[in-house]
C-alpha cells in the first residue's frame, strides 16, 4: 500500500495565508500554534510602542516562517470582537496578548486592520485604493495620489477613529514595492514618510511591513549613493526577525504531517541524529528525539535539515518547510508518498536529488554555489564509475550534510551515516566509506570526526572575476543583446485578428549613437519596427537622455521608420550586470587553470546561466519602466500588454489590407517541410479537382485542414449556381482578401501588353498594405488564377498552357517566376468567330460544355483539344497541307488573342476580315475540317494496323465471332513457340478485342514503343513486324498437334515429288470445323469413284498425288499473281 493512503499534510499547512483575504476569517487561527520566537516579536513590538512611541516596524523572515499567521494573530488581538481576541490570546499566550493590549488597547471599537499586498507597481496607488476600499475615504483625491495626499489622508483617517483605537496597516510582500522603487526611482521617500507619521500619530497608526529578506537586499542593485539613502529610510523602521528556531520548525513539521503510523519508542536513527546536533549546538532540549521521531516518514536527518535549508538565500525562492511538504515536484514529499511503500522513509540522498532537480541553478548562484559544484562533480564521477547504490547514497548524504552542517549541527559522522542509509550491515557501510576515500571522493576530518566532500578545486572564481572586471571598460551591446537573450515584442492583437505574426525588434545601444541606431533601422520580413533602448554609458543625466531620445525618435519618424526610442530609469544596473557577465565569459574563455578543473567550469557555467537570467529580468524591468518617445512625443509608461498593443497598432496601420487567415502551418515566412508537403498536395487538388466538393479531399488529412482554413472558410472555393468552383472574393469579404485580389488584377490589367509572373504578384502581396506571408502565396496565387480563368491566359516558362495542371502546380510550388499570366479581356471582339470556334470545341470535346463565350475559354478549349492528341498526330506527315498549317499554329500558340483573331484566320487569308460573316464561315469551316482531321487521323491509323493484322492471321473480318475465334486460337498455342517475343504477341492476341487499346498493345510490341509516340517510320516498321509475327503464329498453329494441343483449326500438309522436278511440291493449309461438312461431301464422292474403279492401291495413290499437284500448281500461280499485283501497286 503506498504511503499516500496513510500519510497526509494537515489542512492548515496545505495552503499559505493571504492577509488581505484571511484576516477576517474566523477559522484562520484554527489550530494555530504560535512559536516562542514569534510571540517574542509581538512582545518586542508592544514594548517599542509603549516605551519609545516607535510605531513603524518590518518583520523579516523567510517563506514559511509564520509571518502571515502572525499578522492574522495581531489583527485578531486588536479586533472589535471579544471572541476573536480571546482565541488569539489562547494562540499566542496570555502574557503576549496582554502586552499587545497595553500598547494597542482595542477599546470598544477595536483597531481597523488595513491589509495591503505588495505589487511591482506604485505603492501610493495601491495603499490609497485600500483606504477607499475600507471606507476611510470616499474617492481618490482630485490631484491623484502622491506622497503628501496619501500620508495626510492616512493620518486624518487614523485621528478620526474614536477612542484609543487606531489603524493597523500591514504591507505584505513589501519587498515588491521596494523593488519597484529601486527600479523606477519613485516612491523612494514614501516609506520614510509613512514611518514618520506612524511614530508621530500618538499611538493611532501602527505600520508593519513584511519582508522575505533584509531591507538592504532589495537595494543591492542601486548605486552606492542610492543605497545610502535607502539605509536612512530603513532607519525609520524597527526590524524584527520572524524566524522560527530549529526545534520550533521540527515541532511544526511533526504537527503538519498526519499519519496512522503509531508513534512507538524512539528509534536509533532519531537518537543518533539528536545526539549529533547536541554535540555541535548547545542548548538543545531533551525531547528533540521525540520531535524527530514524530516527523515520520521523514528521516530524522531530513527533518533537521529542512529548516536550515529553507532559511538559505536560494531557499527563499518561494520554498518553505510546508511548500516542501506539499510539493509534487520530482523527488519532493508528495512524489515520495505516491511511490513509497508503508515501511519506507524519506532519506537524505533523496533530499539531495530534490535539491539538484529543482533548485540547483539557484544554489549555484548563491554563496553555497562553490561547495555545491564540488559535491555535484564528485557524485557525477561516482555514478559514472560505480553502479553501487550504497556508494552513491552515502556520497549524496555526505554532500547534503556537509553543505548545511553549520546551521543544522549535523556533521556526517560514521554513526550518523550508518543510520542514514538503508544498509543494515555496518561492515558494508564501512567498506563503502573506505572506497569513497580511496577514490578521492571524500576525506575524513579527525578534528570534526566527520566526512566531507574532497575539495578537488582550489580555483578562486571571485578573484578571477574581479581581475577580469578591471579589463572590461565598456559594454559591447551586440554581445549584451546576445547574452541577455532579448526577444522581440509581438503584435499579439494583430496576430489574433489576421493570423500573421509581426513584431518589433528590441535593440540596446549607447546614448552616444542613439541617432544612428534609430535612423539606420531596416525593416525586414516580419520585423516592422524597433524598440530602441538607449543606455547612458558616459554618465549622461536624465535630461540629456530625454532630449536625445526625443530627437532620435523624431528623426526616425521623418524617414518613415517605425522606431520608438526610450531610456530606462535604472540603466546603471544593466551596465554593471553586463560588465560582470562579460568578465565571467572572459574567465571562462581565457583562463588556462580551469581547463582541467571540472568543478570550476561547472560553477562558471552555472553562474553564467544565473547572470543571464538576472540580466534578462533586469532588461525586462527596464523595458516596462522605460521612458519612451515616438515621433518626438513622450508615451505613457507601458507595461507588457501596452508594449504589445503598440506593436499591434503599428502593424494594423501599416498592413490595413492584410487578409485574416488563421492557419499557423502556412501563415508564416518559411513553413515547415511537412506543411509544404500538405500545401503541394492541395495545389494538385486545386489544379485537377476544382469542380469537386472540397477539391475531392476526403476526411481530414493535413491538406484538408489547409483547404478548410484557406479556401473553404474564406469562400474562395465552394458551390455556386449548382456547381463547385473557385470564386473571386467580394468587397467586404470576411477574410479581407478582396484588396489582395484587386491589387493583383489591376496590376495584370495595367500590364496587359505582356505576361506577368506570379513572382511579381507575390511581391505586391508581400508589401504594405497587404502583407501576405510567403507560406500562403502558392495556394492564394493558384486560387487567384482559377477565379480569373475567363480573364487570364497562363504560361509555364513562357509557353502558353491550355489548362493549369498538377505539373504547373509543381512548378508554382518550386518557383513562382516560372508561372506567368496575361490579361485577355477580348469579349467585345468578333462574336461570330468566337461562336463558331466555340461550337468546334463543343463538338470535338464532349467534356467541355464551354458555357462562357470568352476568348480565353475558347482559345483554351481549342488548344486543349490539340494538346490532348497523341504525339504521333503532332509528327505525322500523312495529313493535308491545311491540317499541317493548323497544327503548326497550335504547336506555337502562346497568346489566345493572336491565336483566335490572327493566326487561325490567317490560314484562310492573310489579314482576313474577321468581322465579315462569309470570312468567319470559311475560317470556322477550315479550322473544323483541319482539327477534325487531326483528331481522326490516329484512330484511322489504328484501324489500318488492325486490318493488316487480321489479314495476316487469315481472320476474315473483325466481327465478334471472328475475334472470338482468333482469341481461342491464340489461347490454344500459348507457350508453344518457345520465343519470348512471339509469346508476347500470342498473349496480346489472346485478349485482342479490336478496341483501340488492344490495337495499341500490338503496335507497342511491334515497334517497341507506344503508337501514340510514333513517327511515320515507326508505323512502317510495325506493319512489317506484324506480318512477320503473324506468319510465325500460323506456323506455330501448324505444329500444335506435336505438343498435344487441342485443335481449333486443323493444319494439313501435302508433299508430292514428281519425276523431272528438282524438289518436291509442298502445300501447308488449315481448315476450321466449319469446313468439315464440305470436306466430307467431296471426300464421299471421291471415295465412291475410287471404289467403282476397282484399281489397285498404287494407281489410286498416284491419281490422288497427280490431282494434288495440279491444285498445288494452281494455288501457287494464284499466289504469285497476287504478289505481282501488290508489287505493281
Amino acid at each position: 500500500m503506498p504511503l499516500a493512503d496513510s500519510v497526509y499534510v494537515a489542512r492548515r499547512f496545505q495552503r499559505s495565508i493571504r492577509i488581505d483575504t484571511d484576516y477576517q476569517d474566523p477559522d484562520a487561527l484554527m489550530d494555530f500554534i504560535c512559536p516562542a520566537s514569534s510571540a517574542a516579536v509581538l512582545t518586542s513590538m508592544a514594548r517599542h510602542i509603549t516605551e519609545t512611541g516607535q510605531a513603524a516596524f518590518t518583520w523579516t523572515g523567510p517563506y514559511g516562517s509564520g509571518k502571515s499567521s502572525l499578522v492574522i494573530a495581531l489583527s485578531a488581538l486588536t479586533a472589535k470582537s471579544k471572541r476573536q481576541r480571546e482565541e488569539a490570546s489562547h494562540a499566542v499566550g496570555h502574557a503576549t496578548a496582554t502586552s499587545i493590549w497595553e500598547a494597542m488597547p482595542p477599546g470598544q471599537q477595536g483597531w481597523m486592520t488595513i491589509p495591503v499586498v505588495g505589487q511591482r507597481a506604485s505603492a501610493r496607488k495601491i495603499i490609497g485604493d485600500a483606504l477607499i476600499q475600507h471606507g476611510l475615504l470616499d474617492r481618490e483625491p482630485d490631484t491623484g495620489w502622491n506622497d503628501d495626499t496619501l500620508v495626510n489622508s492616512l493620518l486624518n483617517a487614523a485621528n478620526n477613529l474614536p477612542g484609543k483605537s487606531g489603524i493597523l496597516l500591514f504591507i505584505d510582500e513589501m519587498g515588491k514595492f521596494l523593488e519597484a522603487a529601486a527600479r523606477d526611482s519613485e516612491d523612494l521617500y514614501l516609506f520614510q514618510q509613512l514611518a514618520e507619521i506612524a511614530s508621530r500619530s500618538n499611538g493611532k497608526l501602527v505600520l508593519v511591513g513584511i519582508l522575505h529578506q533584509s531591507f538592504e537586499e532589495y537595494a543591492y542593485r542601486l548605486s552606492r549613493d542610492a543605497r545610502d539613502e535607502w539605509s536612512k529610510i530603513h532607519g525609520r523602521f524597527v526590524d524584527l526577525a520572524v524566524n522560527t528556531a530549529g526545534e520550533e520548525q521540527i515541532d511544526l513539521l511533526s504537527r503538519a504531517i498526519k499519519t496512522t503510523h503509531d508513534s512507538g519508542p524512539i528509534s536509533a536513527k532519531a537518537q543518533v541524529t539528536a545526539n549529533t546536533i547536541r554535540q555541535h549546538k548547545p542548548g538543545v532540549s531533551d525531547h528533540l528525539e521525540r520531535l524527530l521521531e514524530d516527523t515520520w516518514p521523514l528521516h530524522p536527518v531530513v527533518a533537521a535539515l529542512l529548516g536550515p535549508i529553507s532559511r538559505r538565500r536560494f531557499g527563499q525562492n518561494q520554498r518553505s518547510l510546508f511548500g516542501f511538504l506539499n510539493s509534487a515536484e520530482p523527488n519532493g514529499f508528495q512524489d515520495f508518498l505516491h511511490l513509497a511503500d508503508e515501511d519506507d522513509t524519506y532519506l537524505p540522498d533523496r533530499l539531495w536529488d530534490y535539491l539538484r532537480v529543482n533548485l540547483e541553478s539557484a544554489i549555484i548562484a548563491s554563496p553555497d554555489g562553490h561547495r555545491w559544484a564540488m559535491a555535484a562533480e564528485a557524485i557525477d564521477r561516482c555514478e559514472a564509475s560505480s553502479e553501487s547504490e550504497l556508494h552513491i547514497a552515502l556520497l549524496k548524504t555526505i554532500a547534503v550534510l556537509d553543505l548545511f552542517r553549520e546551521r543544522s549541527g549535523l556533521y556526517p559522522s560514521y554513526d550518523l551515516l550508518k543510520s542514514s542509509v538503508t544498509s543494515s550491515d555496518p561492515k558494508v557501510v564501512d567498506d563503502a566509506l573506505d572506497d569513497l576515500r580511496r577514490w578521492s571522493l571524500v576525506i575524513y576530518r579527525k578534528h570534526l570526526s566527520s566526512f566531507a566532500i574532497y575539495a578537488g578545486s582550489d580555483f578562486d572564481i571571485e578573484a578571477a572575476i574581479d581581475r577580469a572586471l578591471q579589463d572590461v571598460r565598456e559594454v559591447n551591446f551586440d554581445t549584451l543583446h546576445r547574452m541577455a537573450g532579448i526577444q522581440p515584442v509581438l503584435a499579439k492583437r494583430h496576430y489574433f485578428r489576421t493570423g500573421a505574426l509581426r513584431w518589433f525588434d528590441v535593440k540596446l545601444g549607447s546614448l552616444a549613437v542613439v541617432h544612428s541606431n534609430a535612423t539606420q533601422f531596416q525593416p525586414h520580413q516580419s520585423t516592422i519596427g524597433l524598440y530602441l533602448l538607449s543606455l547612458p554609458t558616459n554618465g549622461e543625466s536624465e535630461e540629456e537622455l530625454r532630449e536625445s531620445c526625443q530627437r532620435a525618435s523624431k528623426k526616425a519618424s521623418k524617414q518613415s521608420l517605425e522606431v520608438i526610442v526610450g531610456f530606462p530609469r535604472q540603466a546603471w544596473s544593466i551596465i554593471d550586470l553586463a560588465k560582470e557577465l562579460k568578465a565571467l565569459e572572459k574567465v571562462q574563455e581565457s583562463t588556462p587553470e580551469i581547463q582541467g578543473d571540472l568543478i570550476a567550469r561547472r560553477e562558471i557555467t552555472s553562474r553564467l546561466f544565473a547572470l543571464q537570467n538576472r540580466l534578462e529580468a533586469e532588461l525586462q524591468r527596464a523595458m516596462l519602466g522605460a521612458v519612451w518617445f515616438e515621433n518626438g512625443q513622450k508615451l505613457n509608461t507601458m507595461a507588457t500588454r501596452a508594449l504589445n498593443n503598440k506593436v499591434s497598432e503599428v502593424a494594423s496601420r501599416l498592413y490595413k489590407d492584410s487578409p485574416m487567415l488563421s492557419n499557423e502551418l502556412l501563415n508564416r515566412t518559411l513553413p515547415s517541410s511537412s506543411a509544404v508537403a500538405a500545401q503541394n498536395t492541395l495545389l494538385r487538388a486545386m489544379a485537377n479537382n476544382r469542380h469537386q466538393p472540397r477539391l475531392g479531399i476526403k476526411g481530414y488529412p493535413a491538406e484538408g485542414g489547409l483547404f478548410d482554413s484557406v479556401l473553404g472558410n474564406t469562400e474562395l472555393h465552394g458551390e455556386y449556381n449548382g456547381h463547385y468552383d473557385f470564386q473571386k472574393p467580394r468587397l467586404g469579404d470576411k477574410a479581407n482578401l478582396y484588396p489582395a485580389w484587386q491589387a493583383a488584377a489591376n496590376f495584370i490589367e495595367i500590364n496587359a501588353g505582356r505576361s506577368v509572373s506570379l513572382a511579381e504578384i507575390f511581391e505586391i502581396w508581400e508589401e504594405k498594405p497587404i502583407g501576405i506571408k510567403r507560406g500562403l502565396m502558392p495556394i492564394l496565387g493558384l486560387a487567384f488564377i482559377q477565379s480569373y480563368r475567363n480573364k487570364l491566359a497562363f504560361y509555364r516558362e513562357g509557353i502558353f498552357q491550355p489548362d493549369f495542371t498538377d505539373l504547373d502546380a509543381d512548378y508554382l510550388a518550386k518557383d513562382s517566376a516560372a508561372i506567368q499570366v496575361r490579361w485577355m479581356d477580348l469579349s467585345h471582339r468578333a462574336k461570330g468567330l468566337l461562336s463558331g470556334l466555340a461550337e468546334i470545341v463543343r463538338d470535338l470535346d464532349e467534356k467541355n460544355p464551354l458555357t462562357n463565350l470568352e476568348p480565353i475559354d475558347v482559345g483554351r478549349g481549342l488548344v486543349s483539344i490539340f494538346f490532348r492528341l497523341p504525339k504521333w498526330c503532332h509528327n505525322t506527315q500523312h495529313i493535308s497541307s491545311t491540317a499541317n498549317k493548323i497544327r503548326t499554329i497550335f504547336k506555337h500558340a502562346h497568346d489566345p488573342n493572336q491565336l483566335l483573331f490572327s493566326d487561325l484566320p490567317g490560314v484562310y487569308q492573310k489579314d482576313a476580315d474577321i468581322n465579315d460573316a462569309n470570312v468567319v464561315k470559311e475560317v470556322v469551316s477550315l479550322v473544323r475540317d483541319a482539327l477534325t482531321e487531326l483528331v481522326n487521323i490516329y484512330p484511322a491509323m489504328l484501324n489500318r494496323m488492325s486490318s493488316v493484322l487480321l489479314s495476316e492471321l487469315q481472320t476474315p473480318n473483325d466481327s465478334p465471332q471472328s475475334l472470338q475465334e482468333l482469341r481461342a486460337r491464340a489461347d490454344n498455342i500459348k507457350q508453344a513457340s518457345g520465343e519470348y517475343r512471339q509469346e508476347a504477341f500470342t498473349s496480346r492476341l489472346a485478349v485482342y478485342d479490336g478496341t483501340p487499346s488492344s490495337i495499341e498493345g500490338i503496335g507497342s510490341l511491334a515497334a517497341n514503343k507506344p503508337p501514340r509516340d510514333w513517327v511515320d517510320a515507326d508505323l512502317d516498321q510495325a506493319l512489317i513486324e506484324i506480318a512477320s509475327l503473324s506468319e510465325k503464329f500460323i506456323r506455330t498453329e501448324t505444329y500444335a498437334r506435336v505438343q498435344g494441343r487441342k485443335k481449333t483449326r486443323h493444319a494439313m500438309a501435302v508433299i508430292v515429288a514428281k519425276d523431272g522436278q528438282q524438289k518436291p511440291m509442298e502445300a501447308n493449309f488449315q481448315i476450321t470445323d466449319d469446313d468439315r461438312p464440305k470436306i466430307d461431301t467431296i471426300l464421299n464422292r471421291l471415295r465412291e469413284s475410287i471404289v467403282e474403279s476397282s484399281e489397285n492401291q498404287h494407281i489410286i495413290l498416284a491419281a490422288l498425288a497427280e490431282l494434288s499437284s495440279e491444285f498445288m500448281t494452281t494455288s501457287e500461280l494464284i499466289k504469285q499473281t497476287e504478289e505481282d499485283q501488290d508489287v505493281t501497286v
